[in-house]
């Protein structure tokens, strides 16, 4: 496990960004796992720059997304694919047909599981993950539970998760009770995981995830088992990290990253 610091919110977006930009670059088939939610939109930004410089191109990339809330149709303006879009692939020259999300409005959400993990491996496994994490330790919208589970699933989401969510919508009545979520199996067949934190609300979950015991209780525990996890962290969320176990992060970051988020 490598445990990057960086200064604020825009080094840590950059530095993200470019650790998924140069697998864009070196492999052009590259399947990228990406994720939703706040913290992943200055990464998003640092990559659409970057596009519109010339300097990265997504034509023969694909994408396969974490999750998408149950019962919100891809036109829906809190959905997970309307977030991507808008944030990201119309912004890119990524073909919409290399774009995967899983279908919140599937019929039967255990079939839709399926349909996907398929997908996934008919890609050749994704060679990124790109995640965020929960207060209660979730990674995509797998909350904690009594064992891990493995393969893409729906999932009823923890009060806290729904809590967290409630500002995107009119109100917390609004917020989806169900997802559906790429299981734990899932997101570890990844070659690489990227996770990125921001944020000192973070700073003991990020400290328990990778230093405290492996349990379903905390899902981003099980990224302990994983051969090629970087974390990469603004300064108030490795506060915990940092108070009991400094030696394990790497500090240092080029100041002209600075202010991209």
């Amino acid at each position: 496990m490598r445990i990057i610091g960086v200064t604020d919110y825009g080094q840590m977006s950059w530095k993200a960004a470019s650790l998924l930009a140069s697998q864009v670059i070196l492999k052009r088939g590259s399947v990228l796992g990406l994720a939703t939610g706040s913290t992943p939109l200055g990464v998003y930004r640092c990559l659409t720059e970057w596009y519109r410089q010339g300097l990265i191109d997504f034509s023969g990339a694909f994408s396969v997304n974490l999750d998408e809330y149950c019962g919100l149709s891809p036109e829906h303006n809190q959905s997970y694919a309307y977030y991507m879009r808008e944030n990201l692939f119309r912004h890119i020259n990524i073909r919409p047909d290399h774009t995967h999300i899983p279908n919140g409005m599937a019929a039967d959400p255990g079939e839709e599981g399926r349909r996907y993990d398929e997908l996934i491996r008919s890609l050749g496994g994704v060679d990124i993950q790109l995640l965020g994490i929960g207060h209660t330790g979730h990674i995509g919208f797998n909350e904690p539970n009594t064992y891990f589970i493995a393969p893409t699933h729906r999932v009823a989401l923890n009060p806290l998760t729904i809590e967290a969510n409630a500002r995107f919508f009119a109100s917390e009545g609004d917020v989806p009770r169900y997802a559906i979520t790429m299981g734990l199996g899932s997101i570890m067949a990844a070659k690489r995981i990227l996770l990125v934190a921001s944020g000192e609300d973070k700073a003991e979950i990020l400290y328990r995830s990778f230093f405290g015991p492996i349990t379903p209780q905390i899902p981003a525990s099980i990224l302990q088992l994983h051969p090629n996890v970087t974390v990469v962290a603004e300064r108030d969320a490795l506060e915990a990290i940092r108070a009991k176990a400094p030696e394990m992060i790497e500090d240092g970051f080029p100041n002209e990253a600075a202010g991209l988020g």
